[in-house]
């Protein structure tokens, strides 16, 4: 019954926008997140490493100086839009950065594994910690992009 009711006043918190008091929800439908852009040197080769080492799809892709692409996860409900922006003479130093900055964390089985694989595949360890309920590693790609991989005892998603 408590599992029930935690579930319920989730749902109630997320209609209503987190945690904060309402008499209308946001939406009533609920955002859906559709995509996460990121400005990078080489969309192409970014989206190419994505799909081969992490699973990832190509669902559109521009012909222009942007090279716009967006790859969609395993799922299919999460979407990447990669490209080089206009705007700026460069693309960030994701390397430079703390990756507690920026990362893209994906749900493991077995991360150990996981970051034997992605060394083969050029990415870089950063950190592997272990705690009780959880095994994380912090990765880069080869573009520099923090990546971790995760198990937890306990799922942050809802469902």
């Amino acid at each position: 019954m408590k599992k029930l009711v935690l579930a319920a006043a989730a749902a109630i918190a997320a209609l209503c926008g987190c945690n904060r008091k309402c008499k209308e929800p946001v939406n009533p439908e609920g955002f859906v997140l559709e995509h996460t852009a990121i400005d990078v040197a080489d969309p192409i080769a970014t989206a190419a490493w994505w799909c081969e080492n992490l699973g990832f799809t190509i669902t559109k892709q521009k012909d222009d100086e942007t090279h716009t692409t967006f790859i969609a996860d395993a799922s299919g409900r999460i979407a990447i839009e990669l490209y080089r922006a206009r705007t700026q003479p460069t693309a960030p130093d994701y390397a430079s950065m703390d990756p507690l900055t920026l990362h893209f964390g994906f749900t493991s089985n077995d991360v150990d594994a996981d970051i034997e694989r992605m060394i083969k595949a050029g990415a870089t360890l950063v950190v592997h910690e272990k705690a009780p309920g959880f095994d994380g590693a912090m990765m880069r790609d080869p573009s520099g992009i923090a990546i971790q991989f995760v198990k937890r005892e306990k799922s942050v998603l809802l469902k």
